[in-house]
This record gives structure tokens, sequence and C-alpha cells, in this order.
């Protein structure tokens, strides 16, 4: 017996809920956690960590993480099909 719901109206979120500040917060987030990982890999191997390493993984890891937030929610949409 098949229980999931098969009206499309229904089945999917709106944009609202699926982009909102939880998700931009995830991406900041992610952005963070990248800089912080990095910093400590620069620490371990006595490298110097500049201001534009810093805002290089920061925008690094937000995308990562964009990419597989956007990846995700395409491989949603091919099942609804």
């Amino acid at each position: 017996m098949h229980t999931h719901n098969v009206n499309r109206k229904t089945a999917t979120t709106t944009p609202p809920e699926r982009w909102g500040a939880k998700t931009f917060g995830h991406l900041i987030d992610q952005g963070h956690y990248n800089v912080a990982c990095q910093e400590a890999a620069h620490a371990h191997y006595g490298d110097k960590f500049t201001r534009r390493d810093a805002c290089v993984y920061f925008v690094h890891g937000a995308m990562e993480a964009l990419g597989s937030l956007i990846g995700n929610s395409l491989k949603k949409g091919d099942n609804d099909e």
C-alpha cells in the first residue's frame, strides 16, 4: 500500500518555507565553520592566516552549502514528476 501524498500542491513546500531565514543562517554557519577549520589547519601547519584567507574560505564554505541545498532541492523535485 502506498501512503505518499500524490497531490503536488500539498506535497511541496512553498518557497518562503524552503528559502527562509533558517536557510540563510545555515549558509552563514557553514561559512564560519569552514573558516574555523581552515584557520586550525593553518595553525597546525604553521602557515600565516590572513584576512583574505578568511574571506575566501567563508565564501567557499557558504557557496558549497548553497550548492548542496540546491542539489538536494533538485533531487526532491525530480521525484515529484
